[in-house]
C-alpha cells in the first residue's frame, strides 16, 4: 500500500525490501534531499532517513537545519563532534527523534537527517 500511495503522490522509488523503501529526490524540511529511506515495523513507519552527499566540505545545509530545530525544540540533549562526525540529535514525545549528522569520514561529504520513534 505504501508503494501505491508513494507512486500515486509522485515519488520515485528506486527499490524496496522488507520492512524498507528506498526513494530519490524527496523534500524534507524545504530541501530536496537525493536518498531517502522509510522503515518500517509491523507494517508501520518507524523511522526515516534522508541524506545530502557533496564532493566538497559544505556545512551550509547542516548549520541551516540545526539553526531550524534549535528554534523549534530547543537545545538538542546530545551532541558529537569527533572523528569526522558531527551530529545533534532532539527527542520529542513517544520516544520520538530527530538527528542531524554531518559526516567527512568516507572521503565525500554526507548531511543525514533521520527520524524516528
Amino acid at each position: 500500500m505504501t508503494l501505491r500511495t508513494l507512486l500515486n503522490q509522485g515519488y520515485n522509488v528506486t527499490s524496496y525490501g522488507n520492512n524498507v523503501v528506498y526513494l530519490t529526490n524527496v523534500p524534507q524540511m524545504n530541501y530536496y534531499w537525493p536518498d531517502a529511506a522509510l522503515y518500517y515495523n509491523n507494517g508501520a513507519l518507524c523511522g526515516s532517513t534522508f541524506t545530502y552527499p557533496t564532493a566538497y566540505y559544505d556545512m551550509s545545509r547542516y548549520n541551516a537545519l540545526y539553526n531550524t530545530f534549535c528554534s523549534q525544540y530547543g537545545v538538542p540533549v546530545s551532541t558529537v563532534n569527533q572523528g569526522g562526525v558531527i551530529s545533534a540529535t532532539w527527542f520529542g514525545n513517544g520516544n520520538r527523534y530527530v538527528t542531524l549528522e554531518f559526516n567527512s569520514n568516507y572521503g565525500d561529504y554526507y548531511t543525514t537527517l533521520s527520524f524516528g520513534m
